[in-house]
């Protein structure tokens, strides 16, 4: 199960699980919500966390103070493992286990990433033409996998080659070998059959 931890100034970090299969947790200091904050900085309703395809977002509900991810005032943030964003001041730190990112990782993500932008004249910008940031991660990947370099592919295809040529010389030395033996009818290799004629 998911697990979001709360850190408010002056207590015991909370933690929380949910199933992957629950889509929306809300968050806020309002006693209605999923994860109650106890702070003046966050909002009665102040966000929410979303299931999508591949992952989870948090969404702010227009909250007074926002939610951050490295101090950037955001509308819609890409939750991805180990991560640690603001709602308010409070630190929220996101966590899956390794078969939930193993799940996650089947599904098809795309990226919600998105600033808060200032209203402009005193409108707010529609959500198409809000420019996104760059999402922390473009999917969930297993922990292990290791993305593999050009010098690596490089070296890949330089080792089928180079066993292509030894399967070659090594069928070729057979195939000699095999005429040889036909052609002396004495069944010896050459070089054998050439010692014996020294002697």
């Amino acid at each position: 199960m998911p697990r979001v931890t709360i850190s408010e100034p002056g207590k015991t970090p909370q933690p929380y699980r949910f199933k992957l299969e629950r889509t929306t947790i809300n968050i806020g200091r309002g006693s209605d919500n999923d994860i109650i904050i106890e702070c003046g900085s966050c909002s009665t309703h102040h966000c929410m966390m979303n299931r999508v395809e591949g992952g989870y977002i948090l969404k702010d509900n227009e909250s007074t103070n926002g939610i951050k991810q490295d101090d950037t005032l955001m509308d819609v943030i890409d939750l991805f493992d180990g991560m640690e964003v603001l709602v308010g001041d409070v630190p929220l730190k996101f966590r899956l286990s390794d078969e939930e990112i193993e799940v996650l990782a089947e599904e098809e993500f795309s990226t919600h990433q998105r600033k808060k932008l200032p209203p402009v004249d005193g409108d707010e910008l529609e959500d198409e033409h809000r420019p996104s940031t760059e999402s922390p991660r473009a999917k969930h990947k297993k922990r292990p996998a290791k993305p593999s370099s050009p010098a690596r592919e490089a070296l890949k295809t330089v080792i089928v080659l180079i066993l292509m040529v030894v399967g070659v010389a090594v069928g070729m030395t057979v195939r000699h070998y095999k005429e040889t033996k036909e052609q002396s009818g004495t069944g010896d290799f050459l070089p054998a059959k050439l010692m014996k004629l020294k002697k």
